[in-house]
């Protein structure tokens, strides 16, 4: 490696700006204190972003052999330093990704500002921009020109104290809001998660669910600073806090028991807490401290969430929205209260980058949608854009601000996860105009406003979504080690298929946001990957076209997926030939559901859509409806995830109902039609079943305990029942590793051997913006 990659001497990556020249590092323009050789390690990881930067490359041009001995010692603690003041994680990286044994890469995006010719590159892109330059025979080495800056600013700085102050006030009473100056400061610092911030009245205080004991348990701090108090203490995980406005309780999620929503007094108390509502998800208080709002999934599912809201007298809790939701056919992803504590607004899912906000009364009736002038939801939509995968999963969060007079929300844009702010006039709910509040890299998540509207806490995160493999017994149902990741931890990759032979993996990487329920909502590619030999590549990239839900043939020589044109919207049923690389289409089924097995033989194609499973002829003759076989249906449940047995004979499916506690179960039904046979009990979220190679044990994802693992459970052929208890497989309890939450686009796919899952691995620690009311 050279020892300088490119003359850039100032760069910016999420809210940190580096300037190599004056020595300095600033984090949302402030200026923050850091170690000289930190310092220097910094700007050499940023001249080489992207690029594995090699303990020796560190030592030569850093600390010359001559002029130092204990090296390892020295930059281990100068790297561990950087990061503590970035606020990175060894772990779980934001910025500094550690190569064991050989060095490190910086892996934030980076905007190098600079270049000597009047431009900035910005992540490998050139475009025109005003950058900060020196001519070179002006650039004096970094100590001697910061003596320089220093004599010179004391020699003009009484001269220009008193008129620099009233220019700095005049500018900052007329400066727009985006303008101004926003402090960031980060509140916890350990690692795993930190999340679900919560304020208490007077904003000395903040609760949020930690990981640091553990398992996630409730915690209250001073925002001022101190040790953090454990508020809740039983075995179960604890989290999503909510502090009461009027300062007496704090409301959150328990995955005791069940599961539901409890409250305990805000300092705590072991024996104290008490449970108001035996179900939901994301407790908010109402603006009197009279009512709880929850939602009924854990994440956003393929269909809508339900909305409640639980009182403290233990009644049960009442639904709304549901009238108004239904009338008018919308997929509700999440809810906050009003201000007014009259209202409820709701996010509605839809296909556009542009969020659609509606506010009904609580007592019912018509409702109010946010009208977003087109200039805003022109920003939106420029801001949208797809140069990097990033799939955003599971976070509709947002909130108002206690004057009614903004909305704060998450979502992802060009390839960040980062907080916006909507402003919008109380009396007519018109939008005013958009900011972007935060630039990092994301995922930022779980927003708090303070009471006084001036302060924003969120969680700054890491979040790795990749396909990993585990060796696997699939004949007595046991992962035989720690397994390994075999995508590219910077590319988002979900529902993996592996080939009947195990050897190749097909998975689906998708581009930008998900705004609604369909995976054909954004651009998707089909990914191959060879475990083989390594190979890894699209099967076809880069021709207008969004490509997901492979399927393998039984002989694994082909690929079925859907393909939609990004143009017309028309989508047809593909299948890809893996000797000759070309696609060619087919009859899809389109009003029979999507495509997902195709039988032994090779001739029946298992279909499903919510309403009902079917067998379709494969091909597929062009009037396939008069000859498609209705395996099931029911309207009272909507049915997923449809498996044929290997002997042809049975098929395993999930059903999903939707009452208060919604339920998703498993259940097995004849091939040829006929009664349904439940085989677990649906109080945990019972999905992605699969069956063993020898069709005796049916293996799927369940959730007890807060998060998802693999079980089994074993399976009689001959009589189509299942036999003894259903038993657990993998131990994922931790946010370090763990199977993607957003179930929805988690795959399970095993051979004889091998198992494959959708894993993620997340990290986080809290934050506080200011001025965020200006």
């Amino acid at each position: 490696m050279e020892t300088r990659a490119n003359p850039t001497q100032a760069w910016r990556f999420g809210v940190f700006e580096v300037d190599a020249r004056t020595m300095e590092l600033r984090r949302g323009g402030t200026p923050v204190k850091i170690r000289e050789q930190s310092f220097s390690i910094l700007v050499f990881l940023l001249e080489h972003a992207g690029k594995l930067v090699t303990r020796e490359d560190l030592r030569r041009v850093l600390w010359p052999s001559d002029t130092f001995v204990d090296f390892d010692h020295s930059l281990n603690t100068a790297v561990m330093k950087l990061r503590e003041t970035l606020g990175d994680s060894a772990d779980a990286p934001l910025y500094i990704e550690t190569i064991p044994k050989r060095g490190y890469r910086f892996i934030a995006p980076v905007e190098a500002v600079g270049t000597g010719n009047g431009q900035v590159i910005s992540e490998g892109v050139v475009s025109d921009a005003t950058v900060i330059d020196t001519p070179a025979s002006n650039v004096l080495p970094p100590r001697k020109k910061r003596s320089v800056g220093i004599l010179l600013a004391c020699g003009i700085f009484l001269l220009l104290v008193g008129a620099g102050w009233f220019v700095y006030e005049r500018w900052r009473a007329n400066v727009p809001a985006s303008l101004v100056q926003r402090s960031l400061t980060r509140l916890t610092f350990d690692d795993g998660l930190q999340s679900g911030a919560t304020w208490s009245p007077d904003g000395s205080y903040i609760a949020y669910s930690s990981d640091r004991g553990g398992k996630f348990d409730i915690w209250v701090q001073q925002v001022s600073g101190g040790d953090p108090i454990q508020i809740t203490k039983r075995p179960s995980q604890n989290i999503q806090p909510n502090w009461s406005p009027d300062g007496k309780y704090i409301a959150y999620r328990s995955e005791e028991g069940d599961g539901g929503i409890y409250v305990i007094p805000a300092l705590g108390g072991a024996g104290l807490e008490r449970k108001i509502a035996p179900f939901g998800y994301d407790p908010q208080w109402s603006p009197d401290s009279s009512q709880v709002l929850v939602r009924t999934h854990f994440t956003a599912l393929g269909y809508s969430n339900r909305f409640y809201v639980a009182r403290l007298d233990g009644s049960s809790p009442r639904e709304v929205l549901a009238e108004f939701i239904a009338r008018n056919n919308l997929w509700g992803t999440s809810a906050a209260w009003h201000p007014d504590g009259k209202r409820i607004t709701v996010w509605v899912g839809s296909s556009s980058p542009t969020p659609v906000f509606w506010t009904v009364p609580l007592a019912g009736g018509p409702g109010v949608e946010l009208a977003i002038p087109a200039a805003v939801q022109k920003e939106l939509a420029e801001a949208s854009g797809e140069t990097k995968a990033s799939l955003q999963l599971g976070e509709y969060r947002f909130l108002w601000s206690p004057l009614g007079d903004a909305i704060y929300f998450v979502r992802g844009y060009r390839g960040a996860r980062n907080i916006w702010k909507l402003t919008v006039d109380p009396g007519t709910l018109r939008a005013t105009g958009i900011d972007r509040l935060t630039t990092g890299p994301g995922p930022e998540s779980a927003l708090a406003v303070s009471a006084d509207g001036k302060r924003l806490a969120f969680t700054a995160g890491s979040q790795r979504i990749q396909t990993w493999l585990f060796p696997f017994d699939a004949k007595i149902g046991q992962i035989k080690g720690s397994g390994n990741a075999i995508t590219s931890p910077g590319r988002t990759s979900i529902g993996p298929k592996l080939s009947p032979d195990g050897m190749k993996v097909a998975y689906q990487v998708p581009y930008g946001e998900s705004y609604g329920p369909a995976f054909g909502d954004v651009r998707n590619e089909v990914w191959l990957k060879s475990l083989v030999d390594g190979s890894d590549a699209p099967v076809i990239a880069g021709d207008g076209y969004s490509r997901w839900g492979p399927l393998w043939s039984p002989d694994g020589m082909q690929l079925f997926y859907e393909r939609k044109n990004l143009r017309t919207n028309e989508r047809q049923l593909m299948v890809w030939s893996g000797q000759t690389h070309e696609e060619e289409p087919l009859v899809a089924p389109n009003n029979l559901g999507t495509p997902y097995q195709l039988s032994r033989d090779g001739k029946w194609l298992l279909t499903y859509k919510p309403t009902g499973l079917w067998l379709v002829p494969f091909p597929s003759p062009q009037h396939v409806e008069t000859v498609a076989k209705s395996i099931a249906s029911n309207p009272a449940y909507q049915l997923f995830q449809p498996h044929m047995s290997p002997d042809g004979r049975w098929i395993v499916f999930e059903a999903v109902t939707n009452p208060p506690n919604p339920e998703s179960a498993l259940y097995v039904i004849p091939a040829s039609g006929g009664p349904w046979t439940r085989i677990t009990d649906g109080q945990h979220w019972d999905d992605k079943p699969r069956w063993s190679p020898d069709g005796n044990t049916i293996y799927f994802v369940s959730r007890p305990g807060g998060f998802f693992n693999v079980w089994g459970v074993r399976f009689d052929p001959s009589t189509g029942k299942t036999v003894g208890q259903p038993f657990q497989i993998s131990k994922f309890d931790s946010q370090r590793l763990k199977i993607l939450e957003a179930i929805p686009y988690v795959g399970l796919s095993l051979t004889q051997d091998k198992l494959v899952l959708t894993m993620s691995q997340d990290s986080g620690n809290i934050w506080v913006l200011d001025n965020v009311d200006q």
